[in-house]
């Protein structure tokens, strides 16, 4: 949350974004979920979906998440309309 808000774009595209650029890819959560948590775990730009986002942004920092952390996130972002009210934090 700290890179990524919700809703607006601030240092980095928001979560809304990002979850609309990989549903588009991805409709199967499980391919979703896969995906961003292995391209999160070990960001690069040659297997990005948001180049874009790298062109404005810069590539995402290596956070050294462990991997059933980031398929945890990744999975919660998938489940979560951003748009709507939710509780969590």
């Amino acid at each position: 949350m700290t890179c990524h808000h919700e809703t607006k774009a601030i240092s980095a595209p928001s979560i809304i974004e990002i979850r609309e650029k990989y549903l588009n890819a991805f409709a199967d959560k499980e391919e979703f979920v896969e995906y961003m948590s292995t391209w999160v775990r070990e960001p690069k730009e040659e297997t990005s979906l948001m180049l874009d986002a790298i062109a404005k942004y810069e590539l995402m920092p290596n956070l050294s998440y462990e991997l059933d952390s980031l398929r945890d996130i990744s999975a919660y972002i998938y489940d979560t309309d951003f748009t709507k009210e939710h509780s969590g934090h």
